[in-house]
Formats: C-alpha cells, structure tokens, sequence
C-alpha cells in the first residue's frame, strides 16, 4: 500500500495517507477498547486454509511417525478440536467446515460421543475412517468394545471413501458385515492383517462387496503369508476391482507356499504397483508376484526391499528376472530402495525394465548404480533413461560427472539428476562448483525432489 501511494499526486496522496492513518487509528482504539486482537481481522476464507493445513500437516506428521497409532498419539488433542477452542469466531469457522470432521479414527475404549461428534459435525460428507487398536485380554470377538466399533464402521460404509484397519486382534464381525453392505463410494481401502490369526480366511473376498466397490481406485495388503490371502482369494478380489490404479503389497500378503496352483489376474488400468516385502519372505513370494499379474498400463513400479533381511531373500526373483521376459514392459518410472545390491541385481533389473526413461535410487546404493552403468559392459544399459532420481546428495559427484559423460558420448544422454536435500544446499561452495562442471560436460538439469 505504501508503494502505491508513492507513485501518486501529491494532493491524492496527502488525502489518501489521512486516510490510511485515521483508520488505523480507528482499529486501534478499537483493539484497546474491547481487547481484540489483530488475528481476529483475519478473513474466514483465509483462516478455513490454515486451518485445513494445519490439520494436514499433523495428520502427516502422524503417519510418518509410525503406520500402527500409539497411545501417546491417541491421547493428544485433534488439531481440529483445539482450533475449535480457540473463540467463538474460530469455533463458528470451523464448525461450518464440513470437511475438517470427516476423519474417523476409532479404536479400543475411546469416548463414544467424541466419534458421535464428528459424524454429526461431517453432514453427510465423504468419510475416512481408520480402525487401529491391539487387543490384550478375553476374546475380541465378544468385546463389546470390538462388536460396537464394528458397527460404527458398517453403518458408515456406505458413505466412506477411505477405510483402513489395523488391529492385532481378529475381526471376524467387521469382516461378515460386509458380505451384506455395499461401499459404493469407497476409494481407498487398506487392510493390516493381525500377525498369525487367519483373518485372511474370510477376508474381502465376497462378491457383495467387491461388485459395489466401482468407485475403489487404492488398495493396501499388509500382513505375512501364514495370515494372507490364498492365491484363489486374491486373484478372485483382484479381478473384481475394475477400477484399481494403486496396489501395494507390504510384507507377505499371499499364501504362495502352501499353493501349486497359482490363477493369473490382469489388472487393466493399474498405473502404481508397490511391493514392500518384509524380512524371512519366501524364496516363491515375489517371483510369483511378477508372474500373477498382468498389468498392461503399468508405468511406475517400486521395489522396496529395505527390510529384506539379505540378498539372498530375493536371490528367486533375480533369477527370474534374468531367464524370463520383461514382466511389465510398460513400466516408465523405476523405484529402487535397498541396503546393498548385487551387480547381477542390476543386470537382471536392466533386462526386465530396459523401457523406463526415470529410475529413482535409494541412497545406500546410489554408487553401486552409477558404478553399474559406468562399467564396460554394462554402459548400454537402461538405453531410454533420462532421468535420475537421489534420495541423498552423499554419494561420489565423480561417479556422476563420468556416467554422464559415458552416457552422453554413446547417445543416451541423462538429461535430468535430482536429488532430495538438493535445494538445502544449492547455494553451497560444493554443488555450485558440481553445477559449474555438469555444464561443461553435457547440458543436464540439476534439482531437487
């Protein structure tokens, strides 16, 4: 304002300036007089966006911290509940933001009105819900605790776009209940199976369910395979998802080892697959995997190997790799995190995906890749990579400075490094030197991810 004053007329401005300046006097007398502070001038459009950053920002902070809520967690204040705390304006604002009370989170002997509050203050709007809890005594099944919080969540299903349940405790009330309720506006689905209690034996695979879940795009699996589906079961839930682009698989979800007969499923409009095996998997889960689905439009792939116990866990899938022909030649963007991997890792990941122009690497084996790439009689492979992704800047920039060189004098030049932590250190003596040398070797394009 004190900018477009200048730039006027004297007379205009001397006015103007008055102007100004009485009403500022005005506001604060105003602040004086009735103990307003300048916050309350805040207009409610302004403060319904901070209050939707501020809760996601701790929603974010939470699931970063650990996918199972612990207490400590449980026990602190929802954001939205303090905001609402505050005064009666920011009460009014946030009460008349459907949205801020749409996440549900239930779990064992919490206060009943609490979730009754957010039901009633959502008005109808699309929910999350989230059934997280461990049970330590008596049987779960006759809980009182257990049975109403799966009713909670069956009486709201039809209007739930995101469920996720994590409990380690068997919930066989919540899971019959669906064979009777449809979900036709769920989303986003993510199951915890409980660590040896076989859920998985009448777990999402009724026909009720999966035929009205059109609209569920997102669906998680996480558990181990004495607990997981049989192969029959998760092709039979997979092939009714039509809609399906997202499928991530943590741990060891599918019985493959007590199966011989492994159905095949297509999965027609999956663009993301994620696979996050944990530790001692079966030497048959992942190759299995690869040969089970057939995804077409896949283009990003991630393979998170970082709590594989060794190499040796996944030594299977890179034998198949090697012998077999490219599972999915579609894929464009490969995801890489590991503790160590093995050059015929890499060779076998160059012949099953010579198609991707992005591959994203975690940082313990950055130099491995580089290495890879830059040796003799490997430097053809990935011939359409363009892109490299770094989970760190804490790797050999002479590595870098030589793949590209290597890749730009045999005509498959990378075009793009980014590298997380980049933009923290972009004005360094270091990288503005590394900067200054990628420019006079090959015009790449260095950021920040």
């Amino acid at each position: 304002m004190t900018q477009d004053l200048a730039r006027l007329p004297g007379k205009t401005k001397r006015l103007l300036y008055h102007i100004v300046d009485t009403q500022a006097l005005r506001l604060n007398q105003a602040l004086v007089t009735y103990g307003v502070s300048y916050i309350s001038f805040i207009p409610n459009e302004l403060l319904e966006m901070i209050f939707v950053e501020t809760v996601k920002a701790t929603k974010a902070d939470e699931d970063s911290s650990s996918s199972c809520v612990p207490t400590s967690l449980r026990l602190r204040p929802r954001p939205e509940l303090l905001l609402a705390s505050v005064s009666q304006h920011w009460r009014a604002v946030a009460l008349g933001m459907p949205l801020l009370w749409t996440e549900i989170r239930l779990f064992l002997r919490q206060n009943v009105d609490l979730v009754n509050l957010y039901l009633t203050r959502s008005q109808g709007q699309l929910l999350d819900m989230r059934f997280t809890g461990i049970h330590s005594q008596g049987l779960p099944e006759f809980d009182p605790d257990c049975l109403r919080i799966s009713c909670i969540i069956l009486s709201h299903i039809h209007v739930c776009r995101r469920l996720e349940v994590h409990g380690a405790f068997p919930f066989p009330k919540l899971l019959d209940g669906f064979k009777h309720i449809r979900a036709p506006m769920l989303e986003e689905l993510i199951v915890h199976y409980p660590l040896d209690i076989p859920n998985s034996r009448h777990l999402l695979f009724t026909e009720d369910l999966l035929l009205s879940a059109d609209r569920l795009t997102a669906l998680t699996l996480n558990g181990l395979w004495v607990s997981g589906l049989s192969p029959e079961n998760f092709s039979n839930l997979l092939s009714h998802l039509t809609s399906l682009t997202h499928l991530t698989l943590i741990g060891e979800p599918v019985d493959y080892v007590r199966s011989r007969d492994i159905p095949v499923v297509e999965l027609p409009v999956l663009q993301t697959m994620i696979l996050k095996p944990g530790p001692n998997i079966s030497r048959t889960y992942m190759p299995t995997i690869f040969r089970a689905i057939r995804a077409p439009a896949l283009r990003e792939l991630v393979l998170d190997f970082h709590t594989a116990t060794s190499s040796r866990d996944l030594q299977s899938l890179v034998d198949k790799l090697n012998r077999g022909a490219p599972p999915f030649p579609s894929v464009r963007l490969l995801t890489l995190c590991s503790r160590s991997m093995a050059y015929d890792g890499w060779h076998a990941l160059a012949h099953a995906f010579s198609g991707i122009t992005t591959l994203s690497v975690s940082k313990c084996i950055v130099n491995q890749l580089m290495g890879f790439l830059s040796c003799a009689g490997r430097r053809d492979a990935f011939p359409n990579l363009r892109t490299l992704l770094f989970d760190d800047m804490q790797f050999e920039w002479s590595l870098l400075l030589q793949l590209l060189q290597i890749r730009e004098a045999a005509g498959m030049p990378v075009r793009e490094v980014k590298m997380r932590g980049f933009r923290k250190h972009a004005q360094s003596e270091l990288v503005g030197k590394l900067v200054t040398s990628l420019a006079t070797y090959t015009p790449v394009v260095i950021g920040w991810t």
